[in-house]
């Protein structure tokens, strides 16, 4: 039986950690809020019922202009660059925690993460070397299975952006239907598209033998993992921060669902496997902050207030129960803070 784990540390890592400097970050509704702004598209964003991805599927219907959905899509992912790289015009792009997360012992970082904090806080030219020095891969344009970066002087192998990027390193023709930003993840369509790959990317092609064709469990039979992001799923112990874990993240969570039928299959059907056994661990952190959330009944807000805390703990319940159900450990960290949650973290880590 061949052990999945090849004894190596992986971090997926989320917005929070962006958060923690509002000046040199958005989040998802502030950035949709902004885009809605900007165009004057009549969309309501307020509705915690409304998963992002919809609802930026529904802006791209409702605006204006443009001759085809498709030049609406650029337009508003165009405008995603544009806003953040004005946010960051003048600042160092990164926060101290970037550096120490970096300065971890991790063998991949993975980040949803659209922007280069992280690579900026290991090195100062990236920003004018990252095509040429950093990109590990140019073949990707639109799908991220295989989008990193390296050659850091680091102990970090690769920083993978697993949700595409600002402005892509990739090969680019003059084609007018290409575009720069064409990788961000943020609409429905791409989601589900991108649900597709990953799925073919683990299970395999029939027929097909070359590496890039082979599902995970040839890949890990073989020796050749490591070409794309998924691999660190199966392949590492992964730990997580910084990230809501929402669940329209679906391809996250097939991957976390297929990875524990895998280990179920490891204890019932070995046979399943191919004499594979998935051994390596995922841990899930996050913040346990105190319950000081209280509600006055006098304000005129109070009962939104309330059931807006209402739905945060059944969401938090729902998404520890289905962790713990596909094998990955929570766990949380008593802090005051979300600052204090990142620095107990380092700490626990190595610094």
């Amino acid at each position: 039986m061949i052990n999945s784990f090849k004894n190596k540390q992986a971090l997926l890592i989320g917005n929070g950690i962006n958060q923690l400097d509002y000046s040199q970050s958005i989040s998802w509704g502030a950035l949709l809020n902004e885009l809605k702004r900007q165009y004057g598209i009549n969309v309501d964003l307020d509705n915690e019922f409304k998963p992002f991805p919809i609802g930026f599927e529904e802006m791209r219907h409702l605006k204006k202009g443009g001759s085809s959905i498709e030049s609406k899509l650029k337009n508003l992912k165009t405008s995603i660059r544009e806003i953040i790289d004005n946010q960051l015009d003048g600042k160092n792009g990164f926060n101290e925690y970037h550096a120490k997360i970096c300065s971890l012992n991790y063998d991949d970082i993975l980040t949803t993460n659209y922007d280069y904090a992280l690579e900026l806080s290991i090195s100062n030219d990236f920003k004018l070397k990252k095509s040429k020095t950093y990109a590990q891969n140019k073949q990707e344009r639109k799908f991220s299975l295989k989008r990193r970066y390296g050659n850091f002087d680091k102990t970090i192998s690769n920083i993978w952006h697993i949700h595409g990027e600002l402005e892509s390193s990739r090969n680019i023709s003059l084609n007018s239907k290409q575009y720069r930003e064409e990788s961000i993840l943020i609409g429905y369509e791409h989601y589900s598209e991108y649900l597709e790959h990953i799925q073919e990317n683990i299970n395999g092609k029939k027929g097909k033998r070359i590496a890039d064709n082979q599902s995970i469990i040839s890949r890990i039979k073989n020796n050749t993992t490591g070409t794309f992001w998924t691999d660190v799923f199966f392949t590492h112990n992964l730990d997580i921060i910084g990230l809501g874990l929402d669940f329209s993240e679906n391809h996250l969570w097939w991957l976390l669902n297929k990875r524990a039928m895998l280990i179920s299959n490891n204890r019932v059907h070995k046979h399943r496997t191919d004499g594979v056994r998935i051994d390596n661990t995922i841990n899930y952190y996050y913040p346990d902050l105190p319950d000081n959330y209280t509600i006055n009944i006098n304000e005129p807000a109070a009962l939104k207030k309330l059931i807006q805390k209402i739905n945060l703990a059944k969401r938090t319940s729902a998404i520890g129960d289905v962790l713990n159900s596909f094998k990955v450990n929570s766990k949380p960290i008593k802090c005051n803070s979300y600052y204090e949650f990142y620095d107990k973290y380092v700490k626990k880590k190595g610094i």
